[in-house]
């Protein structure tokens, strides 16, 4: 319940100027902002700074977080070219990704996953399974769970290049099991060529 009050009383009304604001283009929110300092100026000039100023700060924050999101369109080419890969090619970028990240990568021969990721002295279990299916069960998150526990890892991770069944989501929910797919997978493994 004490989490439920504090998700409201943080949690921005979807309505709002300003909420409505940080769903559209960047540009959007520097035209109000130059608008209303404009007519705020010929009103009362002292405080047309004040007025026009959060919606500049609001014009940088979209601009900025539209900056590093990634179009559509590049996220289905990079998914698309990401399905047409073999095993090799795939487990390579994916290492790749995470080595980025600082991980060590280290390939295992086990049957519910495919690599051990360390950093920091934890154990990360990462599966890449049915990258070309088009939903991923929930059986092989629940292998990879047991594999987690057995292995004493600290989390896990599968990848996806599809999507997740329902069921995959649920019972990731309750489990330390991150889902990775589509635009998330996009993002992870960055260009390509």
């Amino acid at each position: 319940m004490g989490d439920l009050v504090f998700q409201r009383k943080h949690t921005m009304a979807q309505r709002t100027l300003f909420s409505v604001l940080l769903r559209q283009p960047w540009w959007t929110s520097a035209m109000v902002g130059v608008v209303l300092f404009g007519l705020t100026q010929l009103a009362y000039p002292p405080i047309a700074p004040f007025v026009g100023l959060p919606f500049l700060f609001i014009a940088l924050y979209v601009a900025y977080r539209q900056w590093r999101t990634l179009s559509p369109e590049k996220i289905n080419k990079r998914l698309e070219k990401i399905t047409q890969m073999n095993w090799s090619s795939f487990s390579t970028l994916i290492c790749a990704a995470y080595r980025r990240q600082g991980y060590e990568v280290v390939a295992v021969k086990k049957n519910s996953y495919d690599f051990q990721l360390l950093q920091q002295g934890r154990i990360t279990l990462l599966q890449c399974r049915r990258w070309k299916g088009h939903r991923m069960g929930s059986s092989a998150l629940e292998e990879l769970n047991k594999a987690m526990q057995e292995d004493n890892a600290y989390n896990a991770i599968s990848i996806c290049a599809s999507d997740f069944s329902p069921q995959s989501y649920q019972y990731a929910l309750g489990q330390s099991i991150h889902l990775v797919h589509g635009a998330e997978l996009a993002i992870l493994v960055g260009e390509l060529d």
